[in-house]
């Protein structure tokens, strides 16, 4: 019989060999699927104690339409100080500036950051309902194809992370990579068609969710099962352990109420990990115990590897019987990985062209218009492409210490994008980009929101896009990858010969004003 004392320990000690990779994957899913609740929800045993509805307004909503009817008697010390930044500092553009002046407005941080959030998120009403329908139309496109699939590769992830201490982001594409998401697919698809029907009863809804509670699990281990098979294995582990499972869930209460005091905080950086590191504990324990009773089914829980020790570091997916290399090859994303001189190449002028579809996008969304953007007439912008190789080659020896990399993509990606706009307007005289009126802006050359951006972007080059492209590449025949890179450079080459003489400019190219950042200049310093 499983103990919730012993369970939490293991989940605790899980938890801290991948929790920096547990919170990253946590945040992405959430914001994939627009609420923690689609990939892991509240337990059920929680949420009816807490009597949450996932269809009422959220706590932004709330607190904000408190703050507004609230009538403030005094201004706070930290009230004078932004009504004073305020009065000495306001920038017009970008969503940093929207929240400064929200603040400084509000004389309130954190409620200045509701109203803004709101701002945005509802100040055009006559595109609303547009957007609900859209979103609506995505959100089960998400949940049927790729939401459930997820689910099962995160149980995945979490299964692997219990015995090897190095687990691969890769795991997430899981069902993918082993060429079963159909059937993944299928069965998730089942169990959320079931879930909804039981929810129409008084009590089945509430029941059945622990009945199905251990389906991702299943699936994860094998997913080739059968779906009745894999609906029956669930229910039969579920069997006498329901109740006791509701009253695990309720032990965590005491951290949700903790968590109402940190604003979500602690639920994303700690007790999500560690209840989803918890439950797949219970999956080990209920599974030990159908295997003692011998219950129907049992047999397609063969994978061992991830029960016994191996002694080696990381799962080795070659024993994994459905691993194929013929047919599907398991990417491994390896960022502490030696870059050859033509994959650094070729990745250098990916990330250009990714940069030009990004801006190119931005501007025929928009504003409805097609604009070739940047100095050169190519589909390319190379400062995206130079960032994105000067953060590999430079901070790859600092990638195990994700938060500094953080902030060192920041200060090189913000060199090279300060250092281009200074050196195109000391030889052409005109700016292409210019963040003028952005909340601290430097010169009008770089500001804080791009910066960010470039941080986080500088992170998902080391980790993902750099090793994702590199294993594309070292498949392609020394010899044509050579030949690839020579032509490459070659009309480079030739664009920046013909753009020096005639460089692109033009409506949404270069029409800023030069005067502009000068001013800006003084307002920020």
């Amino acid at each position: 019989m499983w103990n919730r004392k012993q369970l939490k320990k293991r989940g605790r000690e899980a938890l801290k060999k991948n929790w920096w990779r547990l919170i990253g994957i946590s945040l992405m899913l959430a914001f994939l699927a627009g609420g923690m609740r689609v990939i892991y929800r509240t337990p059920e045993g929680v949420a009816m104690v807490l009597d949450v509805n996932v269809r009422t307004q959220s706590n932004a909503h709330i607190l904000n339409d408190w703050f507004s009817s609230v009538k403030q008697s005094e201004d706070t010390q930290t009230g004078q100080i932004l009504g004073f930044l305020g009065e000495h500092y306001t920038p017009k553009k970008g969503v940093l500036a929207g929240v400064y002046n929200h603040m400084t407005k509000e004389r309130s941080a954190f409620f200045g950051l509701l109203n803004a959030l709101n701002d945005v998120l509802f100040k055009d009403k006559i595109t609303e309902g547009v957007l609900i329908l859209i979103g609506a139309l995505l959100m089960m496109m998400f949940q049927v194809f790729i939401s459930g699939v997820l689910q099962v590769g995160y149980c995945r992830f979490l299964l692997e992370n219990r015995i090897y201490g190095q687990v691969r982001l890769g795991r997430l594409t899981f069902p993918w990579r082993v060429n079963r998401w159909k059937n993944t697919m299928l069965i998730m698809l089942k169990k959320y068609i079931f879930l909804f029907l039981w929810d129409y009863t008084i009590i089945g809804g509430f029941i059945k969710r622990y009945s199905y509670k251990m389906i991702p699990y299943i699936v994860a281990e094998n997913p080739d099962i059968p779906h009745r098979e894999a609906f029956l294995l669930s229910r039969q582990m579920m069997k006498g352990n329901k109740m006791r499972a509701f009253a695990f869930d309720l032990s965590f209460l005491g951290w949700y109420v903790l968590d109402l005091f940190t604003f979500g905080i602690l639920r994303r950086v700690f007790l999500t990990p560690y209840m989803q590191t918890t439950e797949a504990e219970l999956y080990v324990e209920l599974r030990k115990e159908a295997f003692e009773k011998q219950i129907p089914g049992i047999h397609y829980l063969d994978d061992k590897q991830l029960y016994e020790d191996t002694g080696l570091e990381e799962y080795p997916v070659e024993r994994y019987k459905l691993y194929n290399p013929k047919v599907r090859k398991w990417i491994r994303l390896k960022y502490d990985r030696a870059y050859s001189w033509s994959s650094l190449v070729l990745i250098f002028f990916t990330f250009s062209v990714i940069g030009w579809l990004w801006e190119v996008s931005l501007h025929l969304f928009g504003d409805g218009v097609f604009v070739n953007r940047g100095f050169f007439h190519g589909p390319w912008l190379p400062i995206y492409g130079t960032g994105g190789i000067l953060v590999i080659v430079l901070l790859k020896r600092f990638a195990k210490k994700p938060l500094l990399t953080f902030f060192l993509a920041i200060v090189v990606c913000g060199v090279v994008e300060y250092l281009s706009a200074w050196l195109l307007w000391e030889i052409k005289g005109m700016y292409w980009w210019n963040y003028t009126g952005y909340f601290l802006n430097l010169h009008g050359r770089i500001c804080a929101e791009g910066l960010l951006v470039f941080g986080l972007g500088g992170c998902a080059f080391i980790y993902i896009a750099a090793p994702f492209f590199d294993e594309i590449y070292r498949r392609i025949p020394k010899r044509t990858a050579r030949i690839l890179c020579i032509l490459l450079l070659m009309a480079f080459a030739a664009d920046i010969v013909f753009s020096l003489i005639h460089p692109n400019s033009g409506a949404g190219i270069t029409d800023y004003q030069a005067k502009a950042s000068l001013l800006q200049t003084a307002m920020c310093f």
